[in-house]
């Protein structure tokens, strides 16, 4: 496996450099604002959850996200506000970031039909721990650079819901603030964030006695990317109870899961299940996904 490393090493920091991705979850349904600013505190539940997930342990230095996050519902304000702190972790790669959203919304004389507009504004830490690499990279140009920069961007989201279609689109790090390490005479990009694109949609069909079949779909597309296509499902119960299936083209199957735990508490899990490219290997070629919400709105 120490054989692996600099190829992995050289993969991680090539397609980072290259997309900049920010932090992911396969749960995107529950974290529509995260995607979408617009989305922050449009499901009228207050709350702030923990999750932590990781990737194909199979891999030395393998990637690894902790988040921190809340939504809340300001009524009287008519708005919604949103926050993500994350950790990114990958071999010796790191990102350290904070993510503040607000949403406007405006109501129809239904009150069930929501229409939000939404402003994003994040701040991101990207860090290279240079004795990670100083036996693989040899006298690269990037360890004479900078161990850490900080770079300040922001989105722009809509999203419209009316309790059963619920759909979005927003676009992340429009700025294009830049991210270089290094001075790299003749070099024909430089490094920066690069814009992502996300769209969403998903529908809520009532098939029983408090149990719902909610079908959905996000795309992302990304400068210098493959444009990343997902399908799912998730069943519900009640809120108390529920299960999904994922399926992002070309790259993973995601099982996923929750439960209410205590009456204000539930907790989360998914296993990601990647057929491409790294499922050659025998065994830690996929995803876990843990996380926890606090219900905080009173009954």
């Amino acid at each position: 496996m120490r054989k692996l490393l600099p190829a992995f090493v050289l993969f991680i920091v090539t397609t980072t450099a290259k997309a900049q991705q920010l932090h992911f979850t396969s749960q995107y349904l529950q974290h529509n604002a995260m995607y979408n600013p617009a989305a922050a505190g449009i499901s009228n539940k207050n709350m702030v959850g923990v999750s932590y997930r990781s990737m194909w342990s199979s891999f030395p230095g393998n990637p690894k996200t902790f988040m921190v996050y809340a939504d809340a519902d300001l009524k009287k304000l008519n708005a919604g506000l949103g926050g993500y702190i994350y950790r990114d972790e990958t071999g010796p790669t790191s990102r350290t970031g904070l993510q503040l959203a607000y949403s406007y919304h405006i109501k129809s004389r239904n009150e069930k039909n929501k229409f939000g507009i939404g402003l994003e504004l994040r701040a991101l830490q990207y860090a290279i721990d240079k004795s990670k690499l100083s036996a693989s990279l040899g006298n690269d140009p990037i360890l004479a650079g900078s161990k850490n920069k900080t770079a300040i961007d922001a989105g722009f989201g809509l999203y419209w819901t009316n309790s059963k279609l619920s759909v979005g689109g927003a676009a992340q790090q429009l700025i294009g603030s830049k991210v270089e390490f290094a001075n790299i005479p003749g070099a024909k990009e430089n490094g920066r964030l690069y814009r992502h694109y996300n769209f969403t949609a998903n529908y809520k069909l009532q098939t029983g006695d408090d149990i719902y079949v909610i079908p959905n779909f996000m795309t992302r597309i990304v400068e210098n990317s493959p444009t990343e296509f997902n399908f799912g499902v998730k069943v519900d119960y009640q809120e108390k109870l529920w299960w999904g299936l994922n399926w992002q083209i070309r790259q993973f199957w995601s099982l996923q899961a929750g439960f209410k735990i205590l009456q204000r508490v539930s907790a989360t899990y998914s296993y990601d299940y990647y057929t491409t490219p790294i499922s050659v290997f025998s065994a830690g070629s996929g995803a876990h996904e843990i996380g926890l919400q606090f219900d905080l709105k009173k009954k």
